[in-house]
């Protein structure tokens, strides 16, 4: 993974100028160019399920704070799951509430900038009832790595990683920890792997299972980074586009731009090929809608 410390240093190499100032103006570029790469398509990689409790007599709750773009919302009361109607004017969703409701059926919800909705009222308080599926919004890269301390701890399959001398904070949930793999005893697997949670200062969660051989009573180095929500395969296309930017309005140079941009354009091609869709099975899925779509794979007998 390109971490925010690693675009940083290459863009101080690609740009032929390491100083603060320009790496200043690169994280401001690459940022503003992985905000237009992820929002130039909903891409698959960007989905996300997060579920909320109803509270009894509550209409309003908040959204997930990632949010970019809502895909689904259901509402599971018991065994039943409830697809409420989204009602789009804000006219027509003060009408519907002039009588007030309760009710654990859910028939429509509204969506304000922070908030969704519900009509009528949820009746009672259940467990993770509101599930939400998302895109999710990329956050600026803006934070160096951290290295403080060394992993003391984590079992091969589980999740809990025990530091020392280290000062982790909730605000690395979501940021991504790698333990620095060689060849002895008690270090790493050089993987990334997400952090969810934080849990004390010398306590974290992996989001998933710890693959590497187990350290115990260790002294491994390790990295925590904020890296950007494309896939790892192009964590390069932000750095590119941002010289491309660069060459051609900053510090003009007409070949280094065309460069980048073939580079750009190329690698962009790539994810776009691979992480558009859902499947790359030319088989389609029949259901509502595809009536007058001609499935690929009915093919006219061949003629003898």
């Amino acid at each position: 993974m390109l971490s925010f410390t690693g675009e940083q240093t290459l863009w101080g190499q690609l740009s032929s100028d390491g100083s603060t100032a320009s790496k200043a103006l690169g994280a401001i570029l690459c940022n503003e160019a992985r905000r237009q790469i992820l929002s130039s398509r909903r891409w698959k990689f960007l989905e996300k399920t997060k579920t909320l409790s109803t509270v009894a007599s509550q209409q309003a709750y908040k959204l997930p704070s990632d949010l970019n773009w809502l895909s689904g919302l259901t509402v599971t009361i018991g065994t039943t799951v409830h697809r409420p109607i989204e009602i789009h004017s804000r006219e027509e969703w003060d009408t519907l509430n002039q009588g007030s409701s309760t009710s654990d059926t859910p028939e429509y919800f509204f969506l304000t900038n922070s908030t969704v909705e519900f009509y009528p009222t949820p009746s009672s308080s259940t467990s993770n009832a509101i599930t939400f599926k998302y895109g999710r919004k990329q956050k600026d890269l803006s934070v160096a790595d951290y290295t403080t301390g060394t992993i003391t701890s984590i079992a091969n399959g589980a999740s809990a990683v025990i530091g020392d001398s280290t000062v982790w904070t909730t605000k690395m949930n979501n940021r991504w920890i790698r333990i620095t793999d060689s060849d002895t005893a008690n270090t790493g697997d050089g993987e990334w792997y997400e952090i969810n949670p934080v849990v004390t200062a010398t306590t974290l969660t992996l989001d998933t299972l710890y693959n590497g051989i187990s350290i115990s009573a260790g002294t491994a180095a390790y990295t925590i980074a904020q890296v950007s929500l494309l896939p790892e395969a192009y964590h390069f296309l932000p750095l590119y586009k941002a010289l491309v930017h660069y060459f051609t309005s900053v510090k003009p140079d007409q070949l280094k731009s065309k460069l980048y941009n073939d580079m750009f354009v190329n690698l962009f091609g790539d994810m776009e090929a691979n992480e558009a869709g859902k499947s790359s099975s030319n088989v389609l899925n029949r259901g509502i809608h595809t009536d007058n779509i001609r499935n690929p794979n009915n093919y006219p007998p061949a003629v003898t």
